[in-house]
């Protein structure tokens, strides 16, 4: 029944998503600290403060995200990234996935 235990195992992982998703939003909310966009990057400037690097003081605080995720149907991967290098990581991830599900389930 190796069948069965992966169902379960599978299960609780997926519960314990959830558990460490919910713990983790009741901890920030109990965090009295206030981060906004300038506490986060110290390099940024503040309103109102001078620029001593000596450029014409417009300093750009863009951030960048990327990401990315598989969905597994089956033996078959769909993969969404937002950039080529998280697209490869997950591509070859898919690959590992697909391998292990063959090696399990081909018998």
């Amino acid at each position: 029944m190796p069948g069965a235990s992966l169902i379960i195992l599978g299960m609780l992982m997926i519960v314990a998503g959830f558990v460490l998703i919910f713990v983790s939003g009741v901890s920030k909310s109990q965090n009295p600290i206030k981060r906004d966009e300038h506490t986060l990057n110290p390099n940024s400037m503040h309103y109102g403060s001078s620029n001593n690097s000596g450029s014409n003081g417009s300093v750009s605080d863009k951030t960048e995200v990327r990401g990315g995720g598989i969905i597994m149907l089956g033996p078959i991967p769909i993969i969404i990234g937002s950039d080529n290098k998280s697209a490869q990581t997950l591509m070859i991830l898919a690959i590992m996935l697909m391998l292990l599900y063959f090696l399990i389930f081909s018998r």
